[in-house]
């Protein structure tokens, strides 16, 4: 009887865990455009199983930007990321389109950017 009592206490403190311990804030899978992006150049890029597209994108160097990234692979998380120009990371989730504000440099260039979660998917940033 005792056995049972303690499988039973461990079963109700193990869901009592599982319960309380997402501390995440939820995802929203279709955000909205952030305040702030009027008369910024929209980029569309599309996160698939195997790569950014478009591979390529021409930015005006110094202008602001609204990224419109969305995730078409059914399975694993993306990200955006370009330490060169000052994105540190944008994560969407399987499925989710998420829209940020950014600035780049005013530098001109060629710069590169891809996921860190799959480092084979690669693109990269004119600035001109």
């Amino acid at each position: 009887m005792r056995k049972l009592i303690v499988v039973v206490a461990l079963v109700a403190l193990m869901l009592l865990v599982v319960a309380c311990g997402s501390s995440k804030p939820p995802v929203v899978m279709d955000e909205p455009v952030p305040a702030g992006a009027e008369g910024a150049q929209v980029v569309e890029l599309l996160f698939n199983t195997k790569d950014i597209v478009p591979a390529t994108v021409n930015i005006k160097a110094g202008q602001k930007v609204l990224f419109v990234i969305k995730n078409t692979d059914p399975k694993e998380d993306h990200n955006l990321v370009s330490p060169d120009l000052g994105i540190k990371e944008i994560l969407v989730v399987p499925g989710q389109t998420a829209r940020r504000l950014w600035t780049p440099p005013s530098t001109p260039g060629e710069y590169p950017a891809g996921c860190t979660i799959h480092p084979d998917i690669r693109m990269k940033f004119n600035l001109q």
